[in-house]
């Protein structure tokens, strides 16, 4: 019996250390990714890259984009854009900085809450900078802590409480986008409070919805666009000003969100509240890419995000017993290669 023991207890800790040793690849592979970009970022400069200009122009302005009345929210990146020259002798500068801080923020929050802490799987930070590090550490910069915080919030599946009133005003404050998925998530929240126990079924249903309205987008619009298009929502009126042109490549890309979303749900580990926000925010996305594509495009991001740092995965649920684990990182690999051309492509045109 104690050689049986002593095997077993040689075997136990054989699959930790395979373990262990499999999420430090996962942390070296996110790190390689991260510094790349950086790397490219600042070889290239940030002129080069399609948000940019918008940047300067907002520090040029004051801390706006057309209007001073444009924005409910983004305190912090307001405060950093239009209070710039008072530090910096130039809006590049400003930008600049406001750009090094968000990606400062980036590698700390990513590396400490995937290295330091538990709660999310290191696998789960290096499946969310493959699909969204390309775009959080180049571009969307002024939203990247935005993005980072709602998909943390949604992933953990936390309660309603003050570390969840503190991230999401946190969020709200780097991009106000953000205030619609915390209201998801609240939601989510009273939900599962007051509803103990939900069934697949009734996830699948949600999912089912909003596949029925990507795919039938055109009609969708025609239907709400009358009454939409009429609202007094500011500067995010121009987005609803006209019915969108429906783009082949668009309606792929959300299909692919989906099925990540889809698989999301269908993973046993995921708490029911992030599986609620996951169907909540994935209608909110199908309505909203009927209405505009951009919006829509928008909000996928938001899911993408949380769902691949949920489930630990990108298409395939991401369970432990899943054959396709590793079929999984390659995918990912491919995604960030993908669009990470695409951001030079762009940038090449800038």
């Amino acid at each position: 019996m104690s050689v049986e023991a002593d095997a077993v207890a040689k075997l136990e800790e054989g699959e930790e250390q395979s373990r262990s040793f499999s999420g430090s690849w996962y942390v070296y592979l996110n790190l390689l990714f991260v510094l790349a970009l950086l790397i490219v970022y600042y070889f290239m400069g940030g002129w080069s890259f399609p948000d940019y200009p918008n940047y300067v122009t907002i520090v040029n302005n004051g801390g706006y984009l057309f209007s001073k009345d444009e924005y409910m929210a983004e305190w912090v990146s307001r405060l950093f854009l239009s209070q710039g020259l008072l530090f910096f002798d130039s809006a590049d500068h400003v930008v600049d900085f406001f750009a090094l801080i968000v990606q400062i923020f980036y590698v700390l929050f990513v590396f400490y809450f995937g290295v330091v802490k538990g709660g999310i799987s290191r696998r789960g930070w290096f499946f969310f900078t493959a699909v969204l590090g390309p775009l959080l550490i180049t571009t969307a910069l002024r939203a990247s802590p935005a993005y980072i915080l709602v998909a943390y919030i949604a992933a953990t599946g936390g309660k309603f409480n003050l570390k969840f009133i503190l991230l999401s005003i946190l969020a709200v404050s780097f991009h106000d986008s953000a205030l619609i998925l915390v209201a998801v998530y609240a939601a989510s929240c009273i939900a599962t409070y007051m509803f103990k126990s939900i069934g697949l079924v009734f996830y699948q249903f949600l999912m089912w919805c909003s596949l029925t309205l990507i795919l039938l987008s055109q009609q969708v619009a025609y239907v709400l666009f009358s009454v939409v298009s009429k609202l007094n929502i500011g500067i995010r009126s121009v987005y609803f000003q006209e019915l969108p042109e429906t783009s082949t490549v668009k309606k792929i890309f959300m299909v692919v969100i989906w099925v990540v979303a889809y698989t999301t749900i269908k993973n046993l580990a995921v708490q029911a509240r992030t599986k609620l926000f996951v169907c909540g925010s994935m209608l909110l996305t199908a309505l909203s890419f009927a209405l505009s594509e951009v919006v829509g495009v928008r909000f996928a991001l938001y899911v993408l995000g949380s769902c691949v740092l949920a489930k630990g995965a990108f298409l395939f649920t991401g369970q432990s017993s899943s054959r396709y684990r590793q079929v999984d990182v390659i995918f990912a690999v491919g995604y960030f290669c993908l669009v990470f051309m695409d951001i030079l492509r762009n940038a090449g045109g800038a």
